[in-house]
């Protein structure tokens, strides 16, 4: 199974749908930050699932965080706002652990991240939207139980 992971698009879809077309995902999980872009972009995909989150920018209704699940790996899907990651990432595996999740996704810093910490990835997709930093999104292939993550 492809996700595209998408965080901090902040009004600029054009790169989540590049995304779209170039890497024909099964699923999207977006991260925050403008929540109403996730929606925007949901419809013009109605055959692809999507997981959404609020971020520290949305005050719209929505989840702030989510426990999915794809293929046997667990996700917890959050902004990060609320584990303060531009502290730094020590609380993203606390929290993981509690929900039983191999895999934490995340945005806010707008860094792309992609790396383990105390036994659980972290995985941070940058910003879709090139607010402070490059343009980038994630993907990440789930087969057998298994999870690989790259950044584009």
């Amino acid at each position: 199974m492809k996700i595209l992971v998408f965080s901090d698009s902040h009004g600029r879809l054009g790169t989540m749908v590049d995304a779209m077309e170039k890497e024909r995902p099964q699923r999207v999980f977006f991260l925050g930050d403008n929540y109403q872009d996730g929606k925007l972009l949901s419809g013009c995909y109605p055959e692809v699932p999507f997981d959404m989150v609020k971020g520290n920018c949305d005050f719209c209704a929505g989840p702030d965080e989510l426990v999915v699940e794809a293929e046997g790996v667990r996700f917890l899907l959050t902004h990060g706002h609320r584990y303060y990651v531009k502290s730094g990432t020590w609380r993203l595996p606390v929290a993981a652990k509690k929900t039983g999740a191999k895999m934490v996704c995340f945005g806010h810093t707008h860094e792309a991240l992609n790396q383990p910490e105390e036994g659980i990835w972290l995985f941070n997709p940058g910003t879709a939207g090139g607010v402070y930093n490059r343009v980038g999104y994630g993907v990440l292939t789930v087969e057998g139980g298994h999870v690989r993550g790259d950044l584009r």
